[in-house]
């Protein structure tokens, strides 16, 4: 008697096979999403290496880094950068600007018309043009563009600007020194009841030049025609031991941890809007309170902010970029902004 013989699987060999398949995936998926996330902070790292390189190109060629931001105020031009005194508001303009040029995107910068604020007509085409050095792989919708309004809004655009993940953070709250907090040695000269000593919370190394608008009620009047050029010479902390620029991506939305929250703005997102550099203020560690010890992924509204697991990237005066766990403790990070107040902040 002939006997046939079957080719193919039984339906319990296929279930066995899928299972198997799905078992492996479910294995490799994990080590492939790391890989991905190895090579967009390797980007991110270069990134900011181009920046740091940018600062330190700027300031040979200078004499001083390029500023946090620009403000001309009436009766006060800004004769670094030929900008004329407004005869009415300001004149403004946005810490990415100045390194443009030091980044190979002279065209762009030569495009931007400084005699005019950074979100008049003029400067339109400009500041809505995405510049992939400023943007961070690691980051969702790398095209983002704010309005000025909350993402999603129906009001008509105050302006149009590309996004920038990177910013400086070149000043702390004063008030993170102070009773009930206590969470930082107390800045000099900060008095939270003096408005006049707000200034002293700007204790980073990079900071704005000229005149600077009155953001706060507390910064009344304004200072004006301050001249703060920063220099390798001028960072007595030492370079290596003070923040340049660090990561606030997501802007202009709004994250609390990994959440986004729909139909909040953070402030600042552009990269030639002169609002993007920040001082620290610290959140609770759900991000939703500000004053408190998480300085670092807990809230993306003008703090330092990555989508890197596990903390965020910072490039130093020294053009050296570091990664910051983001459980690193709010008096560090208070101590790697300042760039003159003699704190002792052991880094690798």
């Amino acid at each position: 008697m002939k006997r046939t013989f079957r080719s193919g699987f039984t339906l319990v060999e296929l279930l066995v096979v899928i299972a198997i398949i799905g078992t492996l995936v479910g294995l490799l998926l994990p080590a492939v999403q790391a890989a991905r996330e190895a090579a967009r902070r390797s980007s991110c790292q270069n990134n900011l290496k181009q920046i740091g390189l940018a600062l330190h190109n700027f300031e040979s060629s200078r004499k001083f880094f390029p500023p946090a931001r620009v403000d001309a105020a009436p009766g006060y031009p800004v004769v670094e950068f030929n900008i004329p005194a407004p005869t009415t508001g300001a004149i403004q303009h946005g810490p990415g600007l100045f390194i443009l040029p030091y980044i190979e995107l002279t065209s762009l910068y030569n495009a931007y018309d400084l005699k005019q604020t950074w979100s008049a007509t003029a400067n339109a085409a400009v500041i809505r043009t995405q510049v992939a050095s400023f943007i961070c792989p690691s980051t969702p919708d790398s095209d983002r563009l704010d309005t000025g309004n909350a993402p999603g809004s129906t009001l008509a655009p105050k302006w149009s600007a590309a996004a920038l993940d990177y910013s400086l953070a070149n000043g702390v709250n004063g008030k993170l020194g102070l009773a009930p907090y206590n969470l930082i040695p107390p800045i000099p000269g900060y008095n939270s009841s003096d408005p006049a000593t707000d200034r002293a919370q700007y204790t980073g190394a990079i900071l704005p030049i000229s005149t600077i608008s009155s953001f706060t009620t507390g910064m009344s009047p304004p200072f004006f025609n301050s001249r703060a050029k920063s220099t390798i010479a001028t960072i007595t902390d030492g370079t290596s031991k003070t923040f340049a620029w660090v990561e606030d991506a997501g802007r202009p939305f709004l994250y609390r941890g990994r959440t986004k929250i729909n139909g909040s703005r953070a402030s600042g997102a552009g990269w030639a809007d002169p609002d993007s550099e920040f001082w620290v203020d610290g959140y609770t560690t759900d991000g939703v309170t500000a004053l408190g010890p998480a300085a670092m992924n807990v809230n993306s509204s003008n703090e330092i902010y990555a989508f890197h697991p596990g903390g965020a990237m910072a490039v130093f005066c020294d053009g050296r970029v570091s990664f910051f766990a983001d459980t690193t403790d709010v008096a560090i990070i208070a101590a790697l902004i300042s760039a003159q107040l003699g704190e002792n902040a052991n880094v690798d």
